[in-house]
């Protein structure tokens, strides 16, 4: 379980509590428990954080608003539906984070949102998550409304509540169960860091989800090799690639791996794909690429000294020096791959302009 996720217990458990005793020991207690819950929670926010955090008083509102109207109104319609209103409230809730481009975590309780950084997927794998929630309890809602005014009391009784622990309680269980099998499968692929756009490390992935379009930053090293007439040597994509295959393409290019340097992967990649042990190489400098499948953060370096090129994998078909004016044609022609032809025009073009 990560920080993140540890962050939130205090509150769900909170909210556990406050249910068990609702249900348990009648409405007054569940009132009478969420008012002294949020406030308790509430003072030691103020002094452990120094904030007056207005969400906390909100969401003891949210809970304790349905059980006063049924106070209020004991032995009436509206209190028998006491169960459905709450209910209905948490509908609400759940559909506007599910549908909503809201950023949620901004909801939570100030002592919390500080410890949780959601990227941009694991936001749209959340609001998947709480879609499927929202219709299982929209569902719900509609039974326990038609239960409490047409079916007898027992039956809405188990209607209304177990029946609602049991369809939460098998979601999470289904969810979970079927998390740890992704995982398991994806602990058999390559795994590649997260990391911002400078640089720096913020977790990792499979390879097989940052390249689905989740749009994670995974940082790749690209070496272009040029010869002392200013042709740049391209290398053709394998048919049997799962980007971009048949395509000309940088020299050589290649993701970095968990904890492997940016100089350990330039030389692991010059040598996988060229077969070239040694060379010199100076920094050209580093930028973000973004396609339709993926977003990667690329070291960019220039070559002109290298001991040989030896092709002898299944990634590079073959490869040859292109002059500028075949490069203009390629381009032209669509035979380079665009992210090729980005960085060339990036980086390389202003050198060849220079020289």
């Amino acid at each position: 379980m990560n920080h993140s996720v540890r962050s939130l217990l205090p509150s769900l458990l909170l909210i556990g509590i406050y249910f068990i005793a609702d249900e348990f020991f009648g409405t007054v207690t569940g009132v009478w428990v969420a008012f002294l819950l949020g406030g308790a929670e509430f003072i030691y926010t103020r002094i452990r954080e120094k904030v007056y955090d207005k969400m906390i008083l909100l969401t003891t509102l949210f809970f304790c608003i349905p059980g006063l109207i049924s106070i209020w109104a004991n032995g009436s319609v509206l209190s028998q539906l006491q169960p459905a209103i709450i209910e209905t409230a948490l509908c609400l809730l759940l559909g506007f984070f599910a549908f909503s481009h809201t950023d949620f975590t901004h909801t939570l309780p100030a002592g919390y949102r500080k410890n949780i950084h959601l990227s941009g997927p694991q936001l749209q794998s959340m609001r998947k998550m709480l879609r499927i929630l929202f219709i299982l309890v929209a569902l719900h809602t509609l039974l326990a409304y038609t239960a409490i005014l047409f079916l007898p009391e027992d039956t809405a009784k188990f209607i209304t509540t177990p029946l609602l622990y049991i369809i939460l309680g098998t979601y999470f269980v289904v969810f979970f169960i079927y998390n740890r099998l992704l995982l398991r499968k994806m602990k058999k692929e390559e795994w590649l860091p997260i990391v911002d756009e400078k640089g720096e490390v913020t977790g990792q992935a499979p390879r097989s989800i940052c390249h689905s379009g989740s749009k994670l930053l995974h940082p790749v090293v690209h070496l272009h090799i040029t010869n002392d007439r200013h042709e740049l040597f391209l290398q053709k994509r394998s048919m049997k690639k799962d980007l971009l295959p048949g395509m000309w393409d940088t020299a050589v290019g290649g993701h970095i791996g968990v904890n492997e340097k940016v100089e350990d992967a330039l030389k692991r990649e010059a040598s996988e794909e060229l077969g070239i042990t040694d060379f010199e190489a100076r920094f050209l400098g580093n930028y973000v690429w973004e396609s339709p499948r993926e977003r990667e953060l690329v070291f960019s370096f220039l070559c002109t000294r290298y001991n040989h090129i030896h092709i002898d994998n299944d990634e590079v078909d073959e490869g040859r020096f292109w002059t500028l004016q075949e490069l203009a044609e390629g381009m032209e022609k669509n035979k380079l791959t665009p992210n090729l032809v980005h960085e060339y025009r990036l980086l390389l073009k202003p050198l060849f302009n220079r020289s």
